[in-house]
């Protein structure tokens, strides 16, 4: 430096330190945003995975509530696990017929249909006999089903129940694990699945269920839900 001042090279050399400190600065700076949005993602994804089994373990301590009759009787199962879809089947509520209905009839005079829709699932019990249909239209108080009824039903010994069917499964493409209740559009419930699993031991009544995440560094969430209504339905 002289007495005027810096001179050309040190002004340059100055200059190149500088760019040289900036750099630095603004290399950490971009490795640890990165690592940041990594850890954020890991975290968001994770908790919305939890949120999601935990969703299901809920779904699935309620599988056969208000059914265990038509469970023990076979006319339904609690849970279906099957390699793209994990069912659950509660009842919605109860129906009440206004007549009987014999065999071969497709339609059911009700008290009240009107939280029933087309699409819907029911199940009759009568005794020993029963059986699952679904509404296909409905006529005020009337429903029309799917099929002919393959026994008679007598109005005041016949328990009709309206269905509620809970579906998860994952749209592959997009990654997400989405839950459907009957015939309602299905809502996401987590984001970034690489693959969910499930699977149902009826002899004991359990059920499984692993949701995997395809972010690095993710961790898989499960668990694993006595179904007590299933096993309620096994006892004499």
């Amino acid at each position: 430096m002289s007495g005027r001042g810096f001179t050309l090279v040190e002004c340059l050399i100055g200059l190149a330190l500088s760019l040289v400190v900036v750099t630095a600065g603004l290399g950490a700076y971009v490795t640890l945003q990165r690592a940041f949005l990594r850890l954020e993602a890991r975290e968001t994804s994770g908790q919305s995975a939890l949120a999601a089994v935990d969703r299901m373990r809920i779904d699935l301590l309620h599988a056969g509530a208000g059914l265990v009759e038509e469970v023990r009787l076979g006319l339904l199962e609690p849970v279906t696990a099957e390699a793209g879809e994990l069912r659950t089947v509660t009842l919605d509520r109860p129906l009440a017929l206004a007549g009987g209905a014999g065999p071969g009839a497709t339609r059911l005079f009700l008290a009240s249909a009107s939280e029933v829709s087309a699409g819907r699932r029911i199940v009759l019990r009568s005794g020993p006999a029963g059986e699952v249909r679904t509404v296909v239209r409905v006529d005020g108080a009337s429903v029309v089903l799917d099929g002919p009824l393959a026994a008679p039903y007598p109005a005041p010994e016949t328990a009709v129940s309206l269905l509620e069917i809970v579906a998860y499964f994952v749209d592959g493409a997009a990654g997400v694990l989405r839950r459907r209740a009957n015939a309602s559009p299905a809502q996401p419930l987590a984001e970034s699945v690489a693959a969910a699993e499930w699977s149902y031991d009826a002899a004991a009544a359990l059920a499984a269920v692993r949701v995997a995440l395809s972010v690095e560094g993710a961790h898989a969430h499960g668990t694993t839900v006595f179904v007590k209504n299933a096993a309620l339905a096994k006892q004499p």
